[in-house]
This record gives C-alpha cells, structure tokens and sequence, in this order.
C-alpha cells in the first residue's frame, strides 16, 4: 500500500514538472499557468474560482498575457472571441464576424426590451455614447452582467458565460460604430476646430465665443452680449439638457465653445464633445486612472482648454493630455509629475502661443510646488517654476533649513494672461507642513503668493505674498481679474483678486506694488495691513492644540470659485462666507514620508456656528463693498462662480439655484432651480443669432434662452388675454361682474 502510494506521488510529479515545463515552453500555457499561480496567493482580484477556471482552461480563447503580469482583470482581462494577435502587436482586438451574430440575437432576446435597439437606451439607460457608470473595461461589464445590479431591475446570472462574453463583443462593436459616426460628424466643415492665437487675443471675446477657462486672458469672466438684459431675463426657458453620466463628487467644469462644439470635463477623468444646437454628443473619451491615487481632496475636474485643433487637458494623476477635437483621439500624454509622490491636478492649462501653462497640485503631500510650460504640439517641456526658493534662488533665505525641498506651494488654479507685458500672473497655494508653521520658520517664498511670470522663459518678474508663513490653509489659488482703468491720458493696469484670507487686494499688475486692501468677509487674523501690503498678524490668532477660533475658517472667505468683473460698473464681483474655524497644530510634528500626507495639524469649523453666504460686488478704486446680495441655503458644497455681461447682469447660483441679479444693484431679476448642487461658473455664448446661458448642474448640463421672435409675441398676446378675462367689467346689475349683486344661492 505504501509502495503504490509513492509511485502515485512519483508519477503526479512527473506529470506537473511536464506541465509546468509545458506550460513555460509554449506562451499560450505559460500566461495561464502564471494567471492561475496569482490567483492561488491572492494577487488577482475579483475573479471567483469558476470564473478563473473557465478563463485559464485550454483553447479558453483569453489572451492572459497582460494579465498575468498585472493581476488586474478590470484594465486587462479581454473578452475571448477576438484575434489574439491583434492584442499581442497592441492592436484593437476584433471580433470574430459568427460571434458579433450570435452576440446581436443574444442582446436583440435579452437585453433590447430594456436597453432598446443597438443599446441606445430605453426604459434602461443607454449602453453606447455615454459613460458606463459600473466600469467600462470588459471585464467590468461581464461582472455586471452576471452579478446584476442591486436595486434596479437588472438581474444577474440570466445568461451562460460564453454567451455573455459574446454579448460585450456585440456592445464594442456598437461602440465603435457610434465613435466612427461622431468622426464623420465632427469631420466637416462644421466641425473643424482651429483656435488661433488671435482669437485667443480677444478681450473680452468676440460675441458668441467661450474659448478659455476664464473668457478671456485678462480673467474677467464677462461677456459683452447685451441680447439677454434686466427687462427680458425673467423669460429665460430651458433650451437642451445633456445627461454627463453619473458622478459621486461635485462637477466644477467650466464648458468652453468654438463653433458648434462645445467641450466640458467630467470627473474624475472623461471629457466630453457636444453638439451646441442640439445637445448630443459628438465623443468621449475617459482617461484610465491608477487604482491608488493620492488625492487629500476631491478627483474633481475644472474643465478643459482648446488651442489649434486639439483639446488640453489634466488628469487627477498629474498627466497633460493633448486630444484631437474632431474625435477625442489622444494626440500625446505628458506626466508633469510622479502621482505616487502625492501630486495630482485639477484645473486646465491655460494656452499661450505655441505652448499650454499648468500648474501642480498636492501641497497636503511632502512635495515640491511648481509650474511648467509645454509645447502645444509635442508635449516638451519649455520651462519650469518651482514655486519654492531652492539654494541660490531669491527666497531660499525664508525657509528654515532645508525645509524648501518639498515645501508645497503648489499651484492648483488657473492663471491670467497680460500679452502686452508678456507676462502671466500665477497664484500659489500652502507651504507643506501645514498648520505648524514652526516646522518651516520664515516667510516661506513662494507659498500663498501671486507670481509674475515671463510668459517666455518662465523667470519669475515680481511676486505679491498675501500670507506669509500661512499656518491657516490659506491658499491663493484664485485667478486674478486685469483690469485697465482710463485716468485721463493714461491706463492703470491693475490686477484684483478676492483672497482666501479675508482681504481683497488691488495691486499694479506692471511691477506687483500693492495699492489698496479691503477685508470682505470677517477677519481675526491680522489687525491691519502695513503700506506695502504685509499683514500685521493679530496676537494669539495662530493654531493651538486644543483649538484657536479665527476667522475666516480654513475654506476662507471665499475660494477657488470663480469671480467676474464688468468694465461698465467696474465693480468685481465675489462669493463671499462668513464662518470661523478652529485651528489644531500636531505636537510633535508626525513623521514626514514621500507620498503620505503630511499634515502638522488640523481644523474643523465652530460649533453650532450658522454661516452664511454671500455676493459682494466691490469697488476696486476705493476698495468697497457697494452691495450684497445674500444666498438663501449655506452649503458646504462649493459654490458656483459668477458671470457678469453687458446687459447689466451677474448670474451666479446657490446651492441647486442658477440666478441672475443687476450687476449695479444686487437685486434678484431672475432663478431657476435645476434640481441638483451647482459647483460649476455659468457660461455664455452664441448658437446662431441667439444668446445663450450654460451651466453644469450636478451631471447634467443646462442651456437658457430667450425665446424666438414668434415665441415672444404669442406669449406676449396670451398675456394680454389672460389680464383682460381676470379683470373685473361693468356689466348689468344682477350679472356675475355687478359684485354688489352676487348670485343668488340655490334652493335646498
């Protein structure tokens, strides 16, 4: 019995050994046996034993390569009936001609009474143009398939493996029949994008036009179209609502118009072409991210920028993307930085001539701040900024140590642009600890600054620091507002910025000299400003460790949200909150490590403190509050930026709301509540001779405008009716209008 044991044993392992040697002798079986080795030591995620041991079985079909040196099936796992070849020379895999068939009855029996023909959506949603909301890999569809969706009347396990398979092989094929469709769209005369530098020259721009982040370079967010005024705003009507796709986090992005297109970001990472007359989409294109991204703060997007032909935009995991705007194709992909260190990026680049500027993000992370300068072409890095002094640099000195070398002081917004001066005004967020600034003593330049950057070489020309040694997250990330003042004969070129500690600044944007400050919000912080513009810090208002209460709170007294200025009111108008934090610092500081966050402390807000929220219009000649206009729901959302036009109005929004007040007084002219939180600046633009007013609202994304001529007169003389039958006439005595006369009542 013993004897016969061992000779079993012996010839098991005679047989495993001419497997394995099998198995790493011929690729197909190697893959598979390397697959099957990560998935008995855990390394392959998501895939039950059945499933695994249908993928890995001989002649299975699965290309395993890629996943075998992943572990991860969601990014490589591919369906099984295709070329293989296709995939192994980094090719499209293609379905074989029998499988799409046999895919196309399997869909047309199962799935088409709910998601409609060729998937384009029914009392389901659509499977093809949009966003999948569970995963777009493969294997993420085949996973929804079989398990179903909880909640909703999708049912998993309704269809064998294979034929599942053949069904995601039938849904490519739809979608790329749909991308080669919006190719032939977009590839006429009506689609073809070509943004020039003149047109991006224009201040503000030319009617009808939304070129960049801010509507212009000098950041003014105004629009000169006078179409849509006080008198006819209240008639505003919903023009088309395109459905963005689901998303958890709020959607910031400000959409851009050239022509018929429109171009928005989604987040975390898709960015979407739109047809601006009717709404539909004309691509898409989403950004695969990595798995372990190190954001302290929201995967939002803030949008996208168009110079030439392409598309530019950033990734949550610090990449440039350069795509085709007829199609979505990617052009290049540049990595500003190592996401793992911590940097990451959430607003577009702002284009100046042949080259695209950004900024980077992930101060909370030990890293080192900076903005760089690409060739819109290629995506060769022209020049770079680093926003903290290193040796030899002017600044160094303000820096405790050697504590500069991953200082923070990124540079998360979005910047302006003065082509006369050839220079482009940056502003930059917290040094790093944050919280204890006794881990960093000085200054700490460039932290919490306003840069004047040669727009050619990158040398820095001035800066402006509202904080220095900021120990209360306060980033000044805001873009700027240029405004050019006539005083007799001569122009002041000014540049206003609304900052998130408390005060509103107007300095000469030619040499960076402070002029005037006015505190818009509540302020305990600093007792004053010096003549140059330092803050006098008021005693006791940095962090303790049981909590200091100081005012503005670490969101400041406003943020990031876009501010607008008209040149016909010459007022700037701001979003303003009045609410005080409590400020912890860490005693001792915590350990510093690359690509951990590293924080020297905390905040939270007061207690049962009601805030409130606010649109202050200011004076930047006599640094002013002219007027507020008080919104009615504080959120800790963020808040919508403003848009001033030429029609002597500011939109603006609060919470789900899109408003319109006078831009010169303040009062409310019109609203409309689109049913989600609004976290993005209105827009507006030309669709033909009309006017039109855009925001993105939650996921879906909103136009307003005025109706047509014809429109306008029938509502006009249904109106006139309706005040004629409500009055009350002289009529005989006794009738229903002789109200000393009523009607006698019935008899019982």
């Amino acid at each position: 019995m013993r004897r016969r044991l061992l000779i079993s044993l012996l010839l098991l392992a005679i047989v495993a050994c001419a497997l394995a040697l099998a198995a790493f002798r011929l690729p197909d079986y190697r893959w598979r046996a390397m697959v099957l080795g990560r998935k008995l030591v855990g390394q392959v995620g998501d895939v039950g034993w059945l499933d695994m041991l249908y993928i890995v079985r001989p002649h299975s079909g699965f290309e395993l390569k890629k996943l075998a040196m992943s572990g991860d099936p969601y990014s490589y796992l591919y369906r099984p009936y295709g070329s293989a070849e296709a995939l192994m020379d980094g090719k499209e895999l293609q379905s074989r001609p029998e499988d799409l068939l046999k895919g196309k009855e399997l869909f047309a029996r199962n799935c088409a009474r709910c998601h409609g023909d060729n998937a384009v959506g029914g009392i389901g949603p659509k499977l093809v143009g949009r966003r999948l909301k569970h995963g777009e890999g493969d294997w993420a569809i085949y996973r929804t398939v079989m398990d179903g969706v909880d909640g909703t009347a999708m049912q998993g396990g309704l269809l064998p493996r294979q034929d599942v398979w053949r069904v995601i092989g039938y849904l490519r094929e739809l979608k790329k029949q749909s991308a080669r469709g919006a190719d032939a769209v977009t590839g006429g005369a009506a689609r073809t994008i070509n943004v020039t530098s003149a047109d991006l020259l224009e201040s503000p721009p030319a009617l009808g036009k939304w070129l960049t982040y801010s509507g212009s370079y000098k950041a003014l967010r105004f629009s000169r179209d006078t179409q849509i005024d006080g008198k006819n705003v209240s008639r505003l009507k919903v023009q088309w609502i395109h459905q963005l796709g689901p998303v958890d986090i709020p959607n910031e992005s400000t959409p851009l118009v050239v022509g018929n297109s429109m171009f928005i970001g989604v987040p975390p990472s898709t960015f979407v072409a739109i047809d601006v007359q009717t709404g539909n989409e004309l691509w898409q294109y989403t950004y695969p991210l990595p798995k372990r991204l190190r954001m302290i703060w929201l995967t939002t997007t803030r949008g996208v920028s168009v110079v030439g032909h392409y598309v530019y935009a950033t990734t949550p995991d610090a990449h440039v993307l350069a795509l085709d705007a007829a199609s979505g194709k990617v052009i290049w992909d540049k990595a500003m930085a190592n996401y793992a260190d911590g940097y990451s990026m959430t607003s577009p680049v702002l284009p100046v001539g042949d080259m695209v500027i950004a900024g980077v993000a992930g101060a909370d992370y030990p890293t080192r701040g900076f903005i760089s300068a690409y060739n819109a072409a290629t995506g060769e890095v022209r020049w770079r900024f680093n926003t903290t002094a290193g040796p030899g640099e002017t600044g160094n000195e303000t820096w405790a140590g050697d504590s500069w070398k991953l200082g923070g002081a990124d540079a998360w917004g979005v910047g302006a642009y003065d082509p006369d001066l050839g220079l482009i005004y940056w502003g930059t967020g917290n040094p790093n600890p944050d919280l204890n600034a006794s881990l960093r003593a000085g200054d700490n330049l460039y932290s919490n600054c306003e840069l004047a950057l040669d727009a050619k070489t990158g040398k820095l020309v001035w800066y402006f620091q509202f904080t220095p040694g900021d120990d209360h997250d306060w980033d000044a990330t805001q873009t700027p507002a240029l405004i050019d003042l006539r005083d007799g004969n001569t122009t002041q070129k000014l540049l206003a910025v609304a900052n998130r500690n408390g005060f509103f600044y107007v300095l000469d944007r030619q040499n960076g000299h402070f002029l005037r400050a006015v505190a818009f919000v509540k302020q305990t912080w600093a007792s004053g400003l010096t003549p140059t513009g330092r803050p006098i810090r008021a005693e006791n208002s940095g962090p303790t460790r049981t909590g200091n209460l100081v005012y503005p709170s670490a969101n400041g007294g406003t943020t990031w949200w876009p501010a607008a200025y008209s040149p016909d009111t010459q007022l700037y108008y701001t979003n303003a909150r009045e609410r005080g934090g409590l400020f912890f610092k860490t005693d001792p500081a915590p350990k510093r490590e690359i690509g951990q966050q590293y924080l020297a402390g905390a905040w939270s807000f007061a207690e049962d403190e009601q805030f409130k929220d606010y649109v202050r219009a200011i004076d930047p000649v006599t640094a002013t509050v002219r007027w507020e206009h008080k919104n009615v729901t504080p959120t800790g959302a963020p808040r919508g930026g403003l848009l001033a036009t030429a029609g002597g109005l500011l939109f603006g929004s609060d919470a789900s709301v899109l408003f319109a007040l006078d831009a010169g007084t303040g009062a409310l002219l019109w609203s409309f509540n689109t049913g989600a939180q609004i976290a993005a600046p209105p827009i507006t633009y030309r669709d033909g001779d009309r006017q039109v007013v855009a925001v993105v609202a939650g996921s879906i994304l909103l136009t307003f405008a005025l109706p047509d001529a014809a429109e306008m007169a029938h509502e006009d003389a249904v109106q006139r009716l309706r005040n004629t039958s409500t009055s009350v006439v002289p009529g005989p005595i006794g009738t229903r209008n002789d109200p000393t006369n009523p009607r006698p009542r019935p008899a019982k």
